[in-house]
């Protein structure tokens, strides 16, 4: 049984995040391969489009909850090591790992913690209209690096491909706000907020690797 009216369409588009991860890798292996640790963050989309679709089936399942989350922020992680180490020297890039790994270790240990505890509250919320726990945060935290990272080094990316990048970070731009929304929040019937944030992934992903392709393929 069906616990809202938006739970089945969340359910469904959850595949758009595996397809978010199965579509690059494959477009690596029709065209040209990216760097391995792209190849890994691709992997990662899919590790995490997996517990996405069992979240959904069964929501307010805690470990469930601790799977998807999870995973999201290993895949925030991998997106941190990729792009460090396209824009970042060696020694700068392992010292901005050793301060992020840690930090995010802590939040998965935070996420375990939250399966036991008494009681699972929201650290931002929005009202009645949706609300963040402490592991979204840490994701969103992530991702926010992840942005800075490319901003900082902007000027290493050809300019063929910049426009591309300007989508992604607007794409999950517009995610993050449709994430805000509670999973059961539907608007004038035919906006679910959080199926829409799962498409809107899907073509963030999909346009991250245009991205890569373009600026590792044709650097004029």
């Amino acid at each position: 049984m069906y616990q809202h009216e938006a739970q089945l369409a969340n359910i469904v588009t959850s595949y758009c995040t595996c397809l978010g991860g199965i579509l690059p890798l494959l477009f690596c292996g029709l065209y040209r391969l990216q760097p391995r640790r792209w190849l890994f963050a691709y992997a990662c989309i899919l590790i995490t489009g997996i517990p996405t679709v069992w979240l959904h089936s069964v929501e307010g399942n805690r470990v469930a909850s601790f799977a998807d989350v999870g995973t999201n922020i290993l895949l925030a992680w991998a997106l941190i090591v990729a792009t460090s180490g396209d824009f970042l020297s060696r020694t700068s890039r392992w010292r901005l790992l050793s301060v992020i790994t840690p930090i995010d270790v802590a939040g998965i240990g935070w996420l375990i913690w939250e399966i036991f505890a008494p009681e699972k509250r929201p650290l931002i919320t929005f009202g009645s209209f949706g609300q963040f726990f402490a592991g979204e945060v840490f994701l969103i935290a992530n991702a926010w690096v992840v942005v800075i990272l490319f901003l900082v080094g902007r000027r290493q990316i050809p300019m063929p491909a910049r426009p591309a990048l300007w989508v992604v970070i607007g794409m999950f731009f517009c995610g993050m706000c449709m994430a805000t929304a509670a999973n059961h929040v539907i608007t004038a019937y035919i906006f679910p907020w959080h199926a829409m944030w799962h498409i809107t992934g899907m073509a963030g992903f999909l346009t991250l690797w245009l991205f890569n392709h373009i600026r590792f393929n044709d650097p004029a």
